[in-house]
């Protein structure tokens, strides 16, 4: 399955696919894409997995899919709880947005997202 026949299938339930990170910034450098990570807004966990059942879910602290040798990750907030890497409360949901998603990555380009469908940059912190 194409990319854009999975963003036209998470629309149709209520959702948007972004390309995010690395391949962003690849793209806006005119570079070859070797790694695509994509954000869902809009579906909840259970959604994604009623929507493409082959797909193989992975990840402790919350849940990455990977499916078509691509991975996808439901759009999160994190907030910082305790001391080290991995002390952070992770929140997912339908009700996150792009933004919200993009505010927890770090200072760098990898704050952008790519809009699948429509191929809008979402650049919310002029961080390009």
């Amino acid at each position: 399955m194409e990319i854009i026949d999975i963003a036209k299938l998470i629309e149709k339930s209520g959702g948007r696919l972004y390309l995010v990170g690395g391949a962003v910034r690849d793209t806006l450098l005119n570079r070859p894409i070797y790694d695509e990570d994509y954000a869902i807004v809009g579906l909840d966990k259970n959604e994604f997995i009623n929507l493409f059942p082959n797909t193989h879910v992975r990840g402790k602290a919350f849940e990455v899919f990977d499916l078509e040798g691509k991975e996808f990750a439901l759009a999160r907030t994190e907030k910082k709880i305790g001391r080290g890497h991995k002390s952070f409360e992770i929140t997912t949901g339908r009700n996150i947005t792009i933004e919200e998603d993009l505010k927890r990555r770090d200072l760098s380009i990898n704050a952008i997202a790519k809009d699948v469908l429509t191929g809008e940059i979402i650049d919310p912190f002029n961080r390009n």
